[in-house]
């Protein structure tokens, strides 16, 4: 019975057959040509980009595409399309004499090792996109067919060597209902788009594809990380056991779902959605949450040659403000260092992006951009209730500066005879130390704090969390990081602002009665953890407070630890 260790993607325990994806084979083909083939290189590269092109925008039109189907459908519409990458591919066939398959397997490996590379996790994952493209690419010019119909049962699991998004769709469609992947990562496109469809899925740690075959029972136990191949009876019982207690412990969850998120005490507490996407506003409503407490801007200026104007961006925030019919939504300006930006120029290599030109710094240093985008967050604010949230903050001039600029485009806007809401909150998110040493002088110069424990606990620790040689040290519950929360929410209660959490964190059951006994108010989440998070907090009692207020954080790391696994753990246990 051999058991595997594996990183989760999404569900929780899924017992069937062992089914190996076989890859698509691609003819063998020259990688080199002579100079009198070019026009015929570029002949057939281009008849192959057409004719995806078509296959992609017919596949949009269809009326059952999910919604996160078609994001990633218009992604690779904008890869193709991107005049960039098809210069290089052409000056690949033209000046290397590489064959058309050569140069969409050379150029859309470099691009993607160049996205792999990049410390943002949002880019990084970029990367399989390009991988998805090349493939369907390769797969029209040397195959000439569309993407390979899947047939599976639904107690099949499917390994694979790598996943990308259109292999996803691709496995639900044909009845998949879990699947396991030698490569891969959490937040790739393909992991959100696998907990969109409610598959169970998981990474595994280690290449397991040549010790497995076909017709194998196998469980992906996603409980306890584990991926077992052939199961004992004792060990199926155990978990068929579990399986049922699960599903009970769901049903009583989601019937909970609709119920306020109020303490037994009486303390009501907001939770609000973290949106990557204005697509997945359904997500919010859905989960019965109160609005979003962090949308992630980012998207609209990834996958582009050209910067988003305002219109375009004035039209996508207000669409998100009508369908959340008056939520509050909490728009955090452009977190990212320009030189992720292809097409902003005479950008230099940075060789510490995580403590370089990023989030509110990047913004000052190119303020028609940044305009653009408060300028269209302004006008949207007219169809709901708009906040606009500053990153990486590192104290008040920062934040001042910024807030001197939304007060130039609400005067440009007031004199061009433009509406927009009266009142807009702007808030800092509170993700750097120095922010939260100096949140006491920020408390009065701002609306409201988001805590972005993420970057906080990175920031605080010096430790790379992506970095697996020192991801044992990214403590979320290390005393300097509950001490500098306690900090960052003395000083907002003392100047009569709200402050909220809207990282990790607040996504974690173990932490909420932590976070709710400090005196946090607002939980900004993962969507899909409302329930679980609203079933703890209506757990909670005054004598948690007592417990959080008698207990020294000046204290060691396994003393904060007993103190969460004992201490409070039945206050999270559901």
């Amino acid at each position: 019975m051999p058991i595997y260790k594996g990183t989760v993607i999404s569900g929780y325990i899924f017992i069937g057959k062992v089914r190996i994806y076989r890859p698509v084979r691609f003819p063998s083909f020259a990688p080199d040509i002579a100079s009198f083939q070019v026009d015929s290189e570029l002949k057939k590269l281009k008849t192959a980009l057409r004719l995806l092109e078509q296959e992609i925008k017919s596949d949009l039109d269809r009326p059952d595409l999910h919604q996160l189907d078609k994001d990633i459908l218009n992604t690779h519409l904008m890869i193709i399309t991107d005049v960039e990458i098809l210069s290089a591919l052409e000056q690949a066939v033209q000046k290397e004499l590489m064959s058309a398959p050569q140069a969409v397997l050379t150029t859309f490996t470099q691009i993607g090792e160049r996205f792999r590379q990049m410390q943002n996790h949002y880019l990084a994952q970029r990367a399989e996109d390009y991988k998805d493209v090349q493939q369907r690419l390769l797969n029209v010019m040397l195959n000439g067919c569309r993407q390979p119909e899947l047939n599976y049962a639904p107690d099949e699991i499917i390994f694979l060597r790598e996943i990308t998004p259109s292999l996803v769709s691709l496995l639900a469609k044909s009845g998949a209902k879990a699947y396991c992947s030698m490569q891969g990562s959490y937040t790739s496109h393909s992991s959100i788009l696998t907990r969109a469809l409610g598959l169970t899925a998981m990474l595994a740690n280690e290449n397991i594809l040549d010790k497995i075959h076909d017709g194998e029972q196998a469980v992906l136990n996603a409980a306890d990380s584990q991926i077992i191949i052939n199961p004992e009876k004792e060990i199926l019982a155990e978990l068929n056991k579990r399986l049922v207690e699960h599903a009970a412990a769901e049903k009583r969850l989601q019937e909970q779902l609709s119920q306020p998120a109020i303490t037994l005490n009486q303390i009501k507490i907001s939770l609000l959605a973290n949106l990557e996407d204005p697509a997945d506003f359904k997500q919010v409503l859905n989960n019965h949450c109160e609005g979003v407490g962090l949308l992630r801007t980012e998207f609209i200026y990834m996958n582009r040659t050209s910067l988003p104007d305002e219109e375009e961006q004035t039209e996508i925030y207000s669409d998100l403000l009508n369908n959340l019919k008056g939520q509050k939504v909490i728009f955090r300006t452009f977190d990212l260092g320009g030189d992720k930006l292809t097409y902003l120029q005479n950008r230099n290599k940075e060789e510490n992006p995580y403590l370089g030109c990023r989030g509110i710094r990047f913004s000052l240093k190119i303020p028609a951009m940044f305009k653009t985008q408060v300028r269209a967050i302004l006008r949207a604010s007219v169809k709901g209730k708009a906040a606009i949230m500053f990153p990486m903050v590192i104290g008040t001039e920062d934040f001042c500066a910024a807030r001197d600029i939304v007060r130039q485009c609400a005067e440009e806007l007031s004199k061009e005879g433009v509406p927009f809401a009266s009142s807009v909150p702007l808030g800092a998110m509170i993700e750097t130390p120095s922010a939260a040493l100096c949140s006491e002088q920020l408390a009065k110069v701002c609306d409201f704090f988001s805590i972005g424990t993420n970057d906080l606990v990175q920031y605080t620790l010096a430790v790379d969390r992506n970095n697996q040689q020192v991801a044992s040290y990214y403590i979320q519950h290390h005393p300097a990081v509950i001490l500098l929360l306690k900090q960052i929410i003395k000083a907002a209660e003392s100047n009569n602002i709200p402050v909220a959490v809207c990282g990790e964190m607040a996504s974690l059951s173990m932490y909420i009665p932590l976070l709710i006994g400090l005196g946090v108010r607002e939980l900004s989440l993962n969507p899909a953890q409302a329930a679980e998070v609203k079933a703890v907090i209506r757990k909670c009692d005054g004598r948690l407070f007592d417990l959080v207020n008698s207990f020294d954080f000046n204290a060691s790391i396994q003393a904060v630890e007993t103190f969460l696994t004992q201490t409070l753990k039945d206050y999270y246990t559901i």
